[in-house]
C-alpha cells in the first residue's frame, strides 16, 4: 500500500508540473510574447473641405399690383419672353372661382382616368409628395396637394355618373371667370416662385468679399414683392466660406467637384473663379457653373463638401508605424519566417490608421496582401517570428 501511495504522489506531482508548465507557456505567449499581424489592403480616401455659402444668379423679380396672383409655371421651368407666367385676380370672388375651376378640372381628369382606385391613387400621390419634399422639387406641389386632398380627405372618386354634373358646373364657372389679368415674362429665363429679397445681389460684388462681409450682405433681405422671379442667365455662382489654408490649395481657373447637401443633394463640377481675402483663418471662394440652373433656381443658402481629390495607398494601423531617430517612418513585414523592415511614406491619417504609399510606387515589398506586423516583442530586421 505504501508503495502504491508513493507512485500516486509522484504521478500527481508530475501532472501538476505539466499543467503548471502548460499554463506558464500559455501566459508567456499571451502576455509576454505578443505577436499581432494584419493583411495589407489598398484603400482610397476622398480629400474634402467643408464649405457653406450662398447661391447668386442674375435674377429679375416679376412684380405684381398687390392683388391675388397665382403662378401658372412651376419652379425650374424655362420661360420664353412674352410667355404667360401667372394670373392676377382683381377680386376675392374671381380668385375663389379660379381655385374652384382648377380643382374641378382635376377632379374630372381623375374620374376620366381608367383603372384608378382610391387606395392606389392615395398611395402614389403621398409617395410623390414625399419624394418632392425630399428632393426640394416644388414644381408639382400644388397639384400633389390637390390630389391628396381629393383622394384622401374627400374620399376620392365614387362613380363616373358624377361626370355630367361636373361638366355642367365647369361650364357655369367658366362663364363667370371674369376679373383676371395675365402676367407675361418681360425676358426669357428660368422661373421660380421663391422670392427671398436677395435677388438684387450680383456676382460682381463677391470676388473680394470677406466672410463677415458675405454674412452682412445676406443678413437683411429687401421687402420686394412679386409673383416670382426669372433667372435670366444659365451661369450661376456659389460664394462659399472655407478654411483659408484649404482654399489656397484650390486651382484658380480649373474645375473642382462640389457635393451639395440638403434640399439639393448632388455633385456639380464648378469653376474656381476667385479666392477672397483671408479673415480669421477663413476666406470666400467663388465657384461658378452653367449646369443644373433649373434645379437650383429656388435655392439660396447651401452647404457643400469641396472634393479636392482622391488619395489611394496601403492602409496601415497606427500601432504598426515605427519612427527612427532621424524621423524616418517604417514598418515591419513578415517575409517568410522573418521580420523585414520597410520604410514608408505617410500620405494622410484616416481614423486609427495611416494611408501610406504603395510599395509598387516606392520599390518596396509593401503591396496588397502582404503581412504587416502590428505588434511583436523585441522586433528587429531579420528576427525570426514564426
Amino acid at each position: 500500500m505504501k508503495r502504491s501511495d508513493f507512485f500516486i504522489r509522484v504521478i500527481t506531482v508530475v501532472l501538476f508540473l505539466a499543467v503548471a508548465s502548460y499554463i506558464g507557456v500559455y501566459v508567456y505567449n499571451a502576455v509576454l510574447n505578443i505577436y499581432v499581424t494584419t493583411t495589407a489592403i489598398n484603400f482610397s480616401v476622398e480629400e474634402t473641405f467643408p464649405a457653406w455659402g450662398y447661391i447668386v444668379r442674375s435674377e429679375t423679380v416679376l412684380t405684381d399690383a398687390g392683388a391675388a396672383v397665382l403662378p401658372i409655371m412651376g419652379d425650374g421651368e424655362k420661360v420664353a419672353s412674352g410667355q404667360a407666367v401667372a394670373v392676377e385676380y382683381t377680386s376675392r370672388d374671381a380668385l375663389e372661382t379660379a381655385s374652384e375651376l382648377r380643382a374641378l378640372r382635376l377632379r374630372i381628369a381623375q374620374l376620366e382616368t381608367p383603372g384608378v382606385t382610391v387606395e392606389s391613387a392615395s398611395h402614389d400621390n403621398v409617395m410623390a409628395l414625399s419624394a418632392a419634399v425630399h428632393s426640394g422639387d416644388l414644381s408639382r406641389l400644388d397639384e400633389l396637394s390637390l390630389n391628396i386632398e381629393f383622394y384622401i380627405f374627400s374620399g376620392g372618386p365614387v362613380q363616373s355618373s358624377e361626370l355630367p354634373d361636373l361638366y355642367e358646373r365647369l361650364e357655369i364657372l367658366e362663364r363667370r371667370s371674369m376679373g383676371m389679368r395675365t402676367i407675361y415674362a418681360p425676358v426669357s429665363g428660368t422661373f421660380s416662385q421663391i422670392i427671398d429679397g436677395f435677388e438684387h445681389i450680383r456676382p460682381g460684388a463677391l470676388s473680394e468679399i470677406t466672410p463677415s462681409g458675405l454674412e452682412a450682405l445676406f443678413r437683411t433681405p429687401s421687402t420686394v414683392r412679386g409673383v416670382g422671379k426669372l433667372v435670366t442667365e444659365f451661369r450661376w455662382f456659389y460664394a462659399a466660406v472655407m478654411d483659408a489654408g484649404d482654399a489656397m490649395r484650390l486651382p484658380l481657373g480649373r474645375h473642382i467637384t462640389l457635393q451639395f447637401s440638403g434640399a439639393y443633394h448632388a455633385q456639380v463640377d464648378m469653376l474656381v473663379e476667385s479666392v477672397g481675402r483671408r479673415e480669421d483663418g477663413e476666406c470666400v471662394v467663388l465657384f461658378s457653373s452653367d449646369r443644373s440652373i433649373h434645379e437650383i433656381a429656388p435655392l439660396r443658402y447651401m452647404r457643400a463638401d469641396v472634393i479636392f481629390g482622391s488619395v489611394s495607398g496601403i492602409r496601415v494601423p497606427k500601432e504598426a508605424i515605427h519612427l527612427d531617430d532621424d524621423g524616418t517612418t517604417f514598418i515591419y513585414l513578415q517575409t517568410g519566417v522573418r521580420a523585414e523592415r520597410v520604410n514608408v511614406e505617410i500620405l494622410l491619417t484616416s481614423g486609427d490608421s495611416y494611408l501610406v504609399r504603395d510599395g509598387a510606387e516606392t520599390g518596396t515589398p509593401l503591396r496588397e496582401g502582404a503581412t504587416i506586423i502590428v505588434k511583436a516583442n523585441n522586433l528587429h530586421d531579420g528576427k525570426i517570428v514564426v
